[in-house]
């Protein structure tokens, strides 16, 4: 079974990093780490649609 996906492109509070990882259309909230300095953080939609917004994960 295929699901519907979209790109969900973020920044990285702490160092500024761009991030990306692929997630279902109907996502409304995820966690992700940043790939250069591995930092939790909850990612969700934001306006635009591939750009998501972030914040650290406590």
């Amino acid at each position: 079974m295929t699901v519907p996906a979209t790109t969900a492109e973020w920044l990285c509070t702490r160092c500024g990093s761009t991030n990306r990882m692929l997630v279902a259309r109907t996502t409304e909230r995820t966690m992700d780490r940043c790939n250069h300095c591995h930092a939790r953080h909850i990612v969700e939609p934001g306006q635009r649609p591939v750009r998501w917004d972030a914040r650290l994960k406590d």
